[in-house]
């Protein structure tokens, strides 16, 4: 069969079933356009994003390479028992065959096959009765796709430079039993349940809040959602000169790119700033459109001087998670990672035993003190370096100046580098909105 035959045999298959009469739409895109629409990534995006839209399949991917292969950063775990095991196809960014979703109660449906052989052009056919519901399932498609385009994924910083995700797994924050887990589900849950919350005419917005002392895992966390949330992530940093200016850049950038975080380290600071409005940094909380799709996180060492309106006010920071001082458990299992290489067990439980009210940031350092002595004057790591350095810490906390000090305090270990005072102060009221200049 010459390809022209194929090609109009597909069309009037394709219009049989989608008689205009009926008030079907239907579309032809191909080339440039395709590309464009990400339509590609289609049924990649449906399973990441939205699998609760397909109603019927009829089509295959075209698995990603280096997915297949198992390419060392570039594809899915899929170690026994994990979810890209036996839960989910491995990434694709082509496919071929028959797709029908709903979307916003109205049908959209695909067919999609290669017109030239040769070079595997495809072209696709597109059926739908709501030209708003089709423009509206392609822009999020669009947003899907530029991130997939984009394996250089960086976290947005309004008020200093990008900074490229960074590479944590779930597996490298530890917390008690659940925690992390519970954290995980809720952010995932929250970017997969768009069309849920306005089925229930509630806003698709949310705030979190980590709280507890420097170095226990809050940053942490972080990064591992930056790394394994499908989302555009925006970052305000604490500095000396951060302004109201910068709060509404993120908000708006995480509206551009939604579905999106924002995330505000050390909020306690921010909000104290002398060049911030709490005033407008709440009504900008509680701006309806410029927050759908948008995911709140912020972090803060001393809740306690949080004014009450961010935090007993529904629709600002509706969950908060308390980032606890290790216990033994915890303290233990953070230096069998770090250090069972290197030291004994029972080395490390001993460690672990006595230091008690260690933050897992200084829990870390233990062995980073021990192992760089080593390399100082070329020995091999022994158990007494271990001793020695825990010693060596303990000695460094007593002395500190505040209590339960930790590296976080001292080192820049969040996302950002802390940036330079600024020189020119920016108010506004706060029911204006600032002008990106």
């Amino acid at each position: 069969m010459s390809e022209n035959l194929f090609l109009m045999n597909q069309i009037e298959s394709f219009l049989k079933a989608h008689p205009r009469k009926d008030g079907w739409k239907v579309y032809e895109c191909h080339g440039v356009l395709s590309e464009r629409l990400y339509i590609g990534y289609l049924l990649d995006f449906l399973r990441d994003r939205h699998p609760d839209a397909l109603k019927h399949r009829n089509a295959m991917n075209e698995v990603r390479g280096d997915d297949m292969l198992g390419t060392p950063q570039k594809s899915h775990d899929v170690t026994p028992g994990s979810e890209w095991d036996f839960g989910k196809e491995l990434d694709a960014n082509r496919w071929k065959g028959d797709l029908e979703i709903e979307w916003k109660e109205q049908p959209i449906h695909y067919r999609r096959f290669a017109v030239h052989l040769e070079d595997n052009q495809c072209s696709n056919f597109i059926a739908t009765k709501s030209n708003g519901a089709l423009r509206d399932f392609h822009r999020l498609l669009n947003e899907y796709g530029k991130m997939r385009e984009d394996p250089g994924r960086t976290i947005r910083v309004v008020n200093g430079e990008d900074i490229p995700i960074p590479d944590v797994s779930w597996d490298d924050v530890i917390l008690p039993d659940g925690q992390a887990e519970e954290i995980r589900r809720n952010v995932e849950a929250f970017f997969k349940s768009r069309e849920r919350y306005q089925e229930l005419g509630v806003p698709h917005r949310r705030g979190l809040l980590f709280t507890g002392p420097p170095g226990c895992g809050k940053t942490l966390t972080l990064k591992a959602l930056a790394k394994n949330v499908e989302a555009s992530f925006v970052a305000v940093m604490v500095t000396a000169g951060v302004e109201d200016r910068d709060i509404y850049k993120a908000f708006r950038l995480a509206h551009t790119h939604s579905p999106s975080v924002v995330i505000f380290e050390d909020m306690e600071k921010l909000v104290h700033s002398e060049q911030v409005s709490l005033a407008y940094f709440l009504n900008l909380l509680d701006g309806l459109k410029n927050l759908e799709g948008v995911l709140v996180i912020a972090t803060t060492n001393e809740p306690e001087l949080l004014h009450p309106a961010l935090l007993h006010r529904p629709s600002r920071f509706d969950r908060i998670w308390h980032f606890r001082l290790p216990d033994e458990a915890q303290r233990l299992a953070l230096l069998q990672k770090k250090g069972k290489c290197y030291f004994s067990d029972e080395a490390l439980e001993n460690v672990a035993l006595n230091s008690n009210g260690f933050s897992m940031a200084y829990v870390q350092e233990i062995i980073v003190t021990a192992l760089l002595e080593c390399a100082h004057n070329g020995d091999s790591p022994k158990d007494d370096h271990l001793l020695k350095s825990l010693e060596t810490l303990k000695e460094q906390r007593k002395s500190s100046s505040r209590e339960q000090e930790s590296l976080a305090d001292r080192n820049d270990i969040g996302f950002a580098p802390r940036q330079p005072a600024r020189h020119k102060p920016w108010r506004r009221d706060f029911l204006a909105d600032p002008n990106d200049d």
